[in-house]
């Protein structure tokens, strides 16, 4: 989630693809937070808007921030301590929109009118693992790879060895802080570093298509093709593993949005690859001063103060609607208003410049 000055020219369609994944995100938070279902029930409408916020959100933004650490002319130390500052943001966001207002709810209306998960108290999740600790190591690690990603194989060969190896290290050594963050398997851990580092490894391996001007057209059609051959194949390995056939149950295992194997990454790899097309059709058939594409661009060259501004105010919002008892259309009105009182807040030169230090 990290933009680059180190890029002369914008290259819009990117802005576009992270824009809609910022929409994307607002559309899951506000189910996960405040719809009865948390978004996994039979409501349609829940699941649609939940669905926004996974393959086009996390997936893009970790992937475009990949691409631009490889493009970026900051030195190894200037990367690594960019990577420290959003580690940093993480815990500061983590407490003031889960433990401050669990501290408060807790002594107001008492911990047993929360809805909070075993063992979960303002303490612990003050270490919740989300996407700035994520961002925050993929940068450090990317650092202190970057002089060796050129290299024809490594990055294939490392994203495919993390892709394979995460099952068999998510819940080893779990009173291990550090397997906390890298392989946690617990609520508070939904972005765990294996297997989701490898997001931004593909970045880093595609960036001279991702970014190049004169070829832009005819590589992303390239990495379309390969994206529908990614998805295809994921597809099908998903499918033998749900059947149990031969050893796929071992290698692609069917968790959860945040903890599968090989087979659901593919998938979601081959739509990133063919959804980057899509938003560059819209990049030419629309351009760049379309009202609606101005905002998904300002929304992506801010993304990190939309990010951090908006789970605050869902963090805030659970004091004053609970967690997890709306309806899905009113969980909905709660999302669009925090997008909005986001976006205009963002507006703000002086909120911006809270956030000029990342």
């Amino acid at each position: 989630m990290t933009q680059n000055n180190q890029i002369k020219k914008r290259i819009y369609y990117l802005d576009i693809t992270r824009g809609f994944a910022i929409f994307g995100m607002f559309t899951q938070h506000c189910m996960i937070v405040h719809e009865v279902s948390a978004g996994e029930g039979k409501n349609l409408f829940a699941n649609f808007f939940t669905l926004l916020g996974t393959a086009p959100s996390a997936p893009v933004f970790m992937l475009i921030m990949g691409a631009l650490l490889m493009k970026s002319d900051s030195s190894m130390g200037r990367s690594i301590w960019r990577g420290i500052k959003l580690l940093i943001l993480g815990f500061i966001l983590n407490l003031l929109r889960f433990t401050i207002p669990l501290l408060i709810a807790v002594t107001i209306f008492g911990s047993d009118s929360l809805n909070l998960s075993e063992g979960e108290t303002p303490l612990n999740v003050l270490f919740y693992v989300d996407i700035f600790q994520l961002a925050g190591l993929s940068i450090i690690f990317g650092a202190l790879i970057k002089n060796i990603a050129e290299q024809k194989f490594f990055i294939p060969f490392l994203a495919a060895f993390v892709l394979l190896a995460s099952p068999f290290l998510w819940g080893k050594f779990d009173s291990n802080p550090v397997s906390h963050f890298l392989w946690g398997v617990t609520k508070n851990v939904p972005f765990p570093f294996f297997p989701w580092v490898i997001y931004p490894l593909l970045g880093m391996y595609l960036s001279k298509y991702l970014i190049g001007i004169k070829s832009l057209k005819r590589s992303l059609k390239m990495i379309g093709k390969y994206g529908f051959f990614l998805g295809v194949l994921g597809g099908i390995m998903v499918l033998l593993s749900s059947l149990e056939i031969f050893s796929f149950q071992v290698f692609s295992p069917i968790g959860d949005y945040h903890r599968s194997g090989a087979g659901l990454h593919l998938v979601i790899i081959g739509f990133v690859f063919l959804w980057f097309n899509v938003c560059y059709w819209l990049e030419q058939k629309f351009g760049v001063e379309n009202r609606i594409i101005k905002v998904l661009v300002y929304w992506s060259k801010n993304v990190t103060a939309i990010y951090f501004i908006q789970w605050v105010l869902f963090g805030w919002s659970m004091l004053i609607f609970d967690q997890n008892k709306q309806n899905a259309f009113d969980a909905a009105l709660i999302g669009l208003t925090v997008l909005l009182i986001t976006h205009f807040s963002v507006k703000k030169e002086g909120v911006r410049k809270l956030f000029s230090w990342i």
